[in-house]
């Protein structure tokens, strides 16, 4: 009886081969979480696939009951302290899922033990995702998943196989079978939300804020991340003084602080607006259509160009003709817009947004509200007062400067009178005040202005150092109109963008390593293919949604009913299943090695000459009968067989590259041609 366990221990043993695939897998499926999980997380994944290899090696023993105890208490101990950091939530459960992964390397000894391992290892690359659908990312997670199958086959193939180059092909080829599947189940079968759909954890940059305070937006200056791509439908809108892309009102202001009154969506969220916009927008001249690849913000806003309309995307509008999504944008989010270059919005102001738009501090600033009513009654409109303001920045000693001087308490005395230093917040908070100062209605916006231009897409790239702020400003018979005060001081931060204004001042893309290999052309090449290969992968992949999918089955099937969809889907897995299941009947069927194919022929001869194998009949059985029942036979199958054994089932030795194993096929393969000709007188 314990003979026979011991032979069941050998069987459920790990083989060598499949465990070195195994810890290959989990190294490749923890690095993507390097950034997610603290460093003593880490620490110990390491040393748990370290304690397996020594255990492997016969250096350490298994650790018994009491030392995994002492293991698993202090690191929950760990873990607890650590929550109080990271709180209840994505990051700390995949902290605590890699510790319980790792921990099982050290005490797997049976097959079934690595099966575990091998389905974590699965459920790890999805949480990979949770934080990334990159291209780059979904090419590692592929190599990851490819690894695994490798493992999964050196597990179950047979250990007397010797052939290790025959395990990574084996699994490619069980992995490009799938594919087919894969692809039809991805177009055809129902979009449900994938498990990365969750929130994600705060950190990072969230971009343009919904409160401007100076020194808000000239920190965004210090970054190269990227913010959305747009691509047009037909032609390009001019570069860039054209490109102001519209997100935030601010119209409530403290004395320090900018921030939002309120959202007042229209119609409840996800609603369309309608086509006059509630009477409230006029407007004229062909349409811009264009799709936005948001990047994750954590936030609700959307951006796109002055008076977009959505033309797909769960996009709802405010009063004040702001975008947002009905949920937090936690993942890369698409969105299609409309756009008319002619647009006149509120020539009839209403009462309540002509009193939140002139509200101001009633104290503080007194200077500036001296200057302001001084220089109104200079002027005969509103709109020429604007532009005395305007002309005021122009010709005093004003600097656009991503670096300015803090301001106290009276900011816009102290940046109109003392600093005169400022980014475009400063400008904008500025001027604004003075408008409400004489009663005229303005408000602060906040979103990007200008783009770069990716050749090799046709698309723009919208990074945080665009981020801007502007002026609205309601005049009589006009509506609301667009002052950026920052063109005044710097017309090429407008013109020609804010990297041609910004580039040689301290601090400019000072986070990231962005500006390092804009000016060396190969690279900045490399960088923009790299981007085009992840925006058409983002268009056509990550943002395939439920709408998307309904358009290509309504191009295919016209009326695409359930029941239309569902005949489809069964069809098209039908089909792939076929097409694979005859592709690997018939690869099968002729999957036969050189030496073999000879032996066969050999025994195709011996049939015909009056002695055929009998089913199931080895080749030395085979031989043995030959020698009895056909003596003449006898040398000829006897040297055949020896050679083939030989070949079949003998390893060569000090033949690393197999240069005597296909000298002695050679040999076979002559011996067939020579028994041919000896048996021409007893073939039938």
């Amino acid at each position: 009886m314990s003979g026979e366990s011991r032979q069941g221990d050998i069987l459920y043993q790990i083989p060598r081969e499949a465990l070195m695939w195994v810890l290959t897998a989990v190294v490749l499926v923890i690095l993507p979480q390097v950034l997610n999980v603290p460093m003593w997380v880490l620490a110990i994944a390491l040393a748990c696939v370290v304690l397996r290899i020594l255990i492997h090696t016969g250096r350490i023993n298994y650790p018994d009951r009491r030392l995994r105890a002492v293991l698993v208490t202090v690191t929950l101990m760990l873990a607890v302290v650590q929550l109080r950091d990271l709180g209840v939530g994505l990051e700390s459960a995949t902290a605590l899922l890699t510790l319980g992964f790792v921990f099982k390397l050290i005490e797997m000894q049976y097959k079934r033990d690595i099966y575990v391992v091998i389905s974590l290892c699965y459920v790890m690359a999805l949480v990979a995702f949770i934080y990334s659908q990159s291209a780059l990312t979904t090419a590692y997670i592929s190599l990851v998943l490819f690894v695994t199958a490798i493992a999964m086959v050196a597990l179950n193939r047979s250990a007397g196989v010797k052939d290790a180059g025959g395990t990574p092909r084996l699994a490619l080829k069980i992995s490009l079978q799938a594919v087919p599947l894969m692809v039809v189940l991805f177009l055809i079968f129902p979009r449900l939300a994938p498990l990365w759909a969750v929130p994600m954890p705060s950190g990072g940059t969230t971009g343009v804020s919904d409160e401007m305070t100076p020194g808000d937006i000239s920190s965004l200056g210090r970054s190269a991340e990227l913010a959305f791509r747009v691509k047009f439908e037909n032609s390009l809108p001019p570069l860039h003084e054209s490109l102001y892309w519209r997100g935030l009102v601010l119209d409530e202001f403290d004395g320090q602080t900018w921030s939002r009154s309120g959202r007042n969506f229209y119609g409840g969220r996800g609603s369309a607006i309608g086509p006059d916009w509630e009477g409230r927008s006029e407007r004229g001249g062909v349409a811009l259509e264009y799709d936005v690849i948001l990047e994750p913000t954590r936030q609700e806003w959307l951006f796109g160009l002055h008076l977009a309309e959505r033309v797909s995307g769960n996009v709802s509008q405010t009063i004040n003709f702001e975008l947002f999504n009905s949920e937090l944008v936690t993942q890369r989010f698409g969105y299609r817009l409309r756009t008319y270059p002619r647009y006149r919005t509120d020539i009839m102001l209403l009462d309540r947004l002509r009193r939140r738009n002139l509200e101001i501090p009633e104290a503080g600033n007194d200077r500036a509200r001296q200057f302001a009513t001084d220089l109104r009654a200079s002027v005969n409109t509103d709109r020429e007062f604007a532009r005395a303001v305007l002309a005021h920045f122009q010709q005093e000693e004003f600097y656009y400067t991503l670096n300015p001087p803090l301001l106290g308490d009276n900011s816009v005395d102290e940046f109109l009178f003392s600093t005169r230093q400022g980014f475009c917040e400063h400008y904008a908070s500025s001027f604004t005040y003075l408008m409400r100062s004489v009663g005229i209605p303005a408000r602060v916006v906040v979103g990007y202005q200008g783009a770069e231009y990716n050749r090799f897409e046709d698309y723009l790239m919208v990074y945080q150092y665009n981020a801007h702020a502007w002026s609205e400003v309601w005049l009589e018979g006009e509506g609301w109109i667009r002052f950026d005060p920052t063109g005044a001081v710097s017309p090429e931060r407008i013109t020609l963008g804010v990297e041609a204004v910004l580039q040689n001042q301290p601090g400019f893309l000072s986070e990231s390593f962005f500006s390092r290999y804009r000016s060396m052309s190969w690279l900045n090449t490399l960088r923009l293919r790299m981007d085009a290969l992840e925006y058409e992968w983002n268009r056509r992949v990550v943002s395939y949604n439920d709408e998307r999918q309904m358009q290509l089955l309504q191009s295919i099937l016209g009326d695409a009913t359930e029941r239309r969809i569902l005949i489809l889907l069964v069809a098209l897995v039908g089909v792939v299943v076929l097409v694979l299941a005859f592709s690997i009947i018939r690869f099968n069927g002729r999957r036969l090695d050189p030496v073999t194919r000879l032996y066969f022929a050999f025994c195709d001869d011996l049939r015909r000459a009056g002695m055929p194998r009998n089913k199931g009949e080895g080749p030395l059985d085979f031989c043995r009968r030959i020698e009895l029942s056909r003596p003449d036979l006898a040398e000829r199958a006897h040297a055949f067989t020896r050679l083939y054994m030989q070949l079949q089932y003998e390893s060569i030795p000090q033949d690393p590259k197999g240069r005597q194993n296909r000298e002695a096929h050679r040999q076979l393969r002559k011996l067939l041609m020579r028994s041919r000709l000896g048996m021409v007188p007893f073939l039938r």
